[in-house]
């Protein structure tokens, strides 16, 4: 009987090792309560479109870039009744796309597809979730997607403003925790935003929330959030050092020069302003470095400037041109003169106009069309949630918005350009002392673009 008894115990033993260990070790990212469930607009192009919103408790670079890996994995690494072969087919025949981005301390999962198949897809999404095949292999891959690229190598704009976009979102120098390999399990989300009109999408979604585990409640408050109750602090600062970036490449033929600020503004009024205004400096053909940079001055292919909007009222102001490397510093007072110039007032009002009804129809358009793109602005908006009906401060703005009262607000919309970093990437000649007097960094070969971010920023508090 004993030796029957043991056999048993072995068996059971056996069976219990051969349990996938994610279950045991996979980390819950979930709440513990209701999720709140929110209906957007429906889109205009035949597409329905949900979006769930996970926590980020503590999100720190690797921290951010683990959970995005993590999600991957969970979203196209197959479930128990499907391969990620089959997962893959079954998307690319019906059309159907994710996305995975992060705002703020918010995860986001974007799935989207034609309406007709929708009710469908959720069906697929409740398998993802709960009946994931996690792959290791799959998250390796995709936390290595989700690295940033080294803008010294790559020398584009957009690749700079990520990293001053990554740089701002965490505190300087701060240690990053271990990831759990990317065993990681999605829950009840904190919020669930839907795009469509079909009501079954309503119903299979709320069904999909109750089948999906919750959290444990946390008695009191995290001690991080404990300590930045008691001291009033929380929300890291959101701004840039001044002074210059220098990555020198004797080899290179083109210098790329940048002026970045981090911008906050007091209402969407505001911000739709600096917007319009650094759009008639620099966004499209018909901008002011376009038509003096590029086409008088032939210097530079792709003279531009960015509005990178990054939270509610707060965006990077940035304007860039790649020239040749010997003619760098007289590029650089040109983009000068063009933003003291648009600061100071003189501003065609046609073409200021022009870039007004612009920017509301490419607003609009990616509204109604862009699956990802409404959404990011309500988690700007409202991070938390929202009960009930709501509206969009930003888009209300709008209508308020002329080309009069930008004109003669435009000093007090765009900021001074003592306020601007100046990131230099390239060949030519070092920057001269006077440029220096504000701060200055020579960005070591092997370093990013953060190790003089952190320099600059320690020299400024002292």
């Amino acid at each position: 009987m004993s030796a029957h008894i043991g056999r048993i115990f072995s068996a059971l033993l056996v069976v219990f090792c051969l349990l996938p260990a994610q279950q045991a070790r996979a980390e819950l990212i979930a709440i513990s309560g209701e999720s709140n469930f929110v209906t957007l607009s429906p889109l205009h192009n035949g597409i329905s479109a949900i979006t769930l919103a996970w926590p980020i408790d503590n999100p720190t670079k690797d921290r951010v870039a683990a959970l995005k890996a993590g999600l991957s994995s969970v979203a196209s690494g197959g479930t128990s009744s499907r391969s990620s072969y089959e997962v893959e087919s079954f998307l690319k025949l019906k059309g159907v796309a994710h996305n995975i981005d992060s705002v703020g301390q918010n995860l986001l999962l974007t799935v989207s597809g034609p309406s007709d198949v929708f009710p469908e897809t959720l069906v697929h999404l409740e398998n993802l979730l709960l009946e994931s095949e996690y792959s290791s292999d799959w998250y390796a891959r995709a936390l290595e997607s989700y690295d940033l690229v080294n803008s010294t190598i790559t020398r584009r704009p957009v690749d700079v403003l990520d990293e001053v976009a990554d740089f701002l979102a965490y505190e300087p120098g701060e240690a990053e925790p271990g990831s759990n390999y990317g065993e990681f399990q999605f829950g009840r989300p904190t919020q669930a935003i839907v795009r469509s009109e079909d009501p079954e999408v309503e119903r299979r979604t709320r069904r999909l929330l109750d089948k999906l585990p919750t959290a444990r409640a946390k008695l009191g408050l995290p001690i991080g959030e404990w300590v930045n109750a008691l001291i009033g602090g929380g929300e890291k600062a959101y701004d840039l050092p001044k002074g210059i970036v220098h990555f020198a490449d004797p080899d290179a033929t083109e210098m790329l020069v940048l002026f970045v600020a981090a911008e906050q503004f007091t209402s969407e009024g505001d911000q739709l302003g600096a917007n319009l205004l650094l759009d008639y400096i620099g966004a499209d053909q018909g901008s002011e470095m376009f038509r003096i940079i590029r086409q008088t001055m032939r210097a530079a292919y792709d003279p531009r400037s960015d509005f990178v909007i990054t939270g509610r009222k707060k965006a990077l102001v940035s304007l860039s041109a790649t020239v040749e490397a010997s003619e760098w510093p007289r590029i650089y007072q040109e983009i000068k003169d063009i933003y003291q110039s648009v600061r100071g007032g003189q501003i065609e009002q046609e073409g200021l106009e022009i870039q007004i009804d612009s920017l509301d129809r490419a607003y609009y358009r990616d509204f109604f069309n862009d699956p990802s793109w409404g959404v990011r602005h309500y988690i700007h908006e409202f991070p938390k949630g929202v009960a009930g009906s709501f509206r969009f401060s930003l888009f209300e703005a709008f209508p308020n918005v002329t080309a009069e009262e930008i004109i003669e607000n435009s000093g007090v919309l765009l900021p001074p350009l003592e306020e601007f970093l100046v990131i230099l990437i390239g060949g030519g000649n070092a920057p001269p002392d006077a440029m220096r007097s504000n701060g200055y960094c020579a960005l070591p070969k092997t370093q990013p673009l953060k190790f003089c971010l952190d320099e600059l920023s320690n020299a400024e508090n002292l």
